[in-house]
């Protein structure tokens, strides 16, 4: 599979000429050539700016533009091109309106192909296993068929998977779920800062729960039951309200 560079701005109008000066002349003769050309660029420029908006690296884009049945007559004063659908990379829908003369209207489909730089996999991941630094990496893949990658290491680490997530799987938001940092019944530390002290104590929680996560937790030394937030795996802080 290729995918072609983003190609600037500055060369795409001659990079256009170029090609319609390889077209035959028969097909020089409606306004065809123009009108995909201009939708070819209208749907490049949106999905860079899409890419960019996400955080996307190194993504390398590829647009095909389907001809409309009817092929339009040349068009003497400016083409319009208004994105109708353009949700999914692989059925983008386009209406080019021609301005001049007396003027045609025709509905022009694209598909495209996306490649970039996102998280993925670096080794085999058990199912609800919270994901540290060494579990993930960055590698090239084929994206057009999947809107919820992640981009940013940063945004997975303690998460977990639903389920067992093989070495290279492209990491998705569908596939991740927040890690539980603590189980029922498990014993935690309970820190307490405050003014530059910390204080430690032990005890169990009682309610599972993922980082943030507001636990009941019992005190080991009191006895008393106090509300918690998860801090980390095995460790909570007092949030108030102990009962």
């Amino acid at each position: 599979m290729h995918f072609r560079t983003p190609v600037a701005p500055r060369y795409r109008a001659r990079i256009a000429a170029a090609a319609l000066a390889l077209l035959p002349l028969p097909a020089l003769a409606d306004g065809s050539a123009q009108m995909l050309g201009q939708v070819q660029e209208a749907a490049q420029a949106l999905l860079e700016e899409q890419a960019e908006r996400d955080g996307l690296a190194n993504a390398r884009i590829s647009v095909t533009v389907k001809a409309p049945y009817r092929a339009p007559p040349p068009c003497a004063g400016k083409i319009d091109i208004v994105a109708q659908d353009v949700r999914s990379p692989l059925r983008m829908r386009f209406i080019a309106t021609c301005r001049g003369g007396e003027g045609w209207s025709r509905k022009v489909q694209a598909r495209a192909r996306i490649a970039a730089d996102v998280v993925v996999a670096a080794t085999d991941l058990p199912a609800r296993q919270a994901l540290a630094d060494s579990d993930v990496i960055v590698e090239q893949r084929d994206i057009t068929g999947i809107a919820d990658y992640y981009a940013d290491p940063a945004d997975v680490i303690g998460m977990a998977g639903r389920r067992t997530l093989r070495s290279g799987d492209v990491l998705r938001k569908r596939y991740l779920t927040a890690a539980v940092l603590v189980h029922r019944g498990d014993p935690v530390r309970i820190v307490a800062r405050k003014d530059g002290i910390e204080v430690q104590m032990g005890g169990e929680v009682l309610d599972s729960g993922a980082a943030d996560d507001i636990v009941r937790v019992r005190n080991l030394s009191s006895g008393k039951v106090l509300r918690a937030r998860v801090t980390g795996i095995g460790e909570v802080e007092p949030a108030g309200g102990g009962q």
